[in-house]
């Protein structure tokens, strides 16, 4: 009986300190991967903006060639105008 006792006591114990070092690789791990998900998230948030400024930049680029396009039809059309007036 002794023997058994010894042999569950042994096996607790072992439980015991498997369970103590799943815990720890758990915090480790839960450590680690937040680490990883702020640096994904800065990274991301980096590209982002990145993309929001060549965005802007397109945008502006197309305000212009668009504003540069009314001014060429409004000269097309009152020079049209004045031909028209001419006759």
């Amino acid at each position: 009986m002794q023997g058994k006792m010894v042999e569950k006591d042994e096996l607790l114990a072992m439980l015991t300190e498997i369970y103590d070092q799943l815990e720890e690789l758990e915090n480790v791990l839960e450590s680690n991967l937040s680490g990883l998900r702020q640096d994904w998230y800065y990274e991301q948030s980096e590209k982002l903006e990145v993309c929001e400024s060549r965005l802007e930049a397109i945008e502006e680029d197309m305000t212009v060639i668009k504003s540069e396009a009314d001014n060429i039809e409004d000269a097309k059309r009152s020079a049209g105008m004045k031909l028209e007036l001419g006759f």
